[in-house]
C-alpha cells in the first residue's frame, strides 16, 4: 500500500500495482525499484531502476530519485524519511532513516546521507560526500565532490554540538578539544546525568566530528603541497 494525492482528498491509499492511478500523476518507477509500505509519492516523481524506498517515506512533487528510470537508480530512502518537492537523489546515494532533505536540493550519486540528517532546501551535497546522523545542513549551501564539512551542526536529544572546522567541539555550553572530550566527556555527562543512550549517541557525535577533522586536515595538508 502507497499514499498518493487525490485533488480535494488528501493522500489516499493505493496498490502500488494501480498503474493507472499512477500514470495519472506522471509517477515512473523503474523496474526493479522496491517501495516499502505506507510510502507516500508525490506528483510527478520518478523512481530509478533498482531504488529502494523505505516504509512510510515521503517523496515530494517533481522530485526525482536516482534519475529518472532511464539513466539510473540504485538509490536508498530510508524508513520514514522526507524528500522535498523537486530535490534529486543521484544514482546509488543512500538517505537514513528519518533524514530530511529540503525542496530542490541536490544530492549527488554515491553521496551518504545519515540517520536523521537534515539538509536545507536548495541545497546541494556533491558525489559521494558523507553527511554523518543527526547532522544539520542549512539552506542554499553547497558541499562538494566526496567532501566533508566544515562546519557541522547536530541538534541531539539534549544539548547541540557543533564544529566549526577548527580541532574544538562544543556541546551545549561546554567546548574542548577533540581528544579532550574523550576523556572529559563522560564527566560531563555525569554532571548533565546522561543516560547510557545518551553517552552512546554524544560519543557517536565525537567520533564522527574526529573522523571529518581528520580528513579536513589531510585536504588543508595535501593543497598545501
Amino acid at each position: 500500500m502507497i499514499y498518493l494525492w487525490v485533488e480535494n482528498s488528501g493522500w489516499k491509499e493505493f496498490e502500488l500495482t494501480d498503474t493507472e492511478a499512477l500514470k495519472e500523476r506522471c509517477i515512473s518507477i523503474g523496474d526493479g525499484a522496491s517501495i516499502g509500505y505506507g510510502a507516500s509519492i508525490g506528483y510527478g516523481a520518478s523512481i530509478g531502476y533498482g531504488a529502494s524506498i523505505g516504509g512510510g517515506a515521503s517523496i515530494g512533487g517533481r522530485a526525482s530519485i536516482g534519475g529518472r528510470a532511464s539513466i539510473g537508480g540504485r538509490a536508498s530512502i530510508g524508513y520514514g524519511a522526507s524528500i522535498g518537492d523537486g530535490a534529486s537523489i543521484g544514482y546509488g546515494a543512500s538517505i537514513g532513516g528519518g533524514a530530511s532533505i529540503g525542496d530542490g536540493a541536490s544530492i549527488g550519486g554515491g553521496a551518504s546521507i545519515g540517520d536523521g540528517a537534515s539538509i536545507g532546501g536548495r541545497a546541494s551535497i556533491g558525489g559521494r560526500a558523507s553527511i554523518g546522523g543527526g547532522a544539520s545542513i542549512g539552506g542554499g549551501a553547497s558541499i562538494g565532490y566526496g567532501a566533508s564539512p566544515k562546519i557541522i551542526y547536530i541538534i541531539g536529544s539534549n544539548f547541540t554540538v557543533s564544529y566549526w572546522g577548527e580541532d574544538r567541539i562544543d556541546i551545549g555550553c561546554k567546548s574542548f578539544s577533540i581528544s579532550d572530550w574523550f576523556e572529559k566527556g563522560y564527566e560531563v555527562a555525569e554532571q548533565y546525568k546522561f543516560t547510557q543512550e545518551q553517552v552512546a549517541e554524544y560519543k557517536s557525535y565525537i567520533e564522527f566530528i574526529q573522523t571529518i577533522h581528520q580528513v579536513n586536515q589531510k585536504s588543508t595538508q595535501e593543497a598545501a603541497v
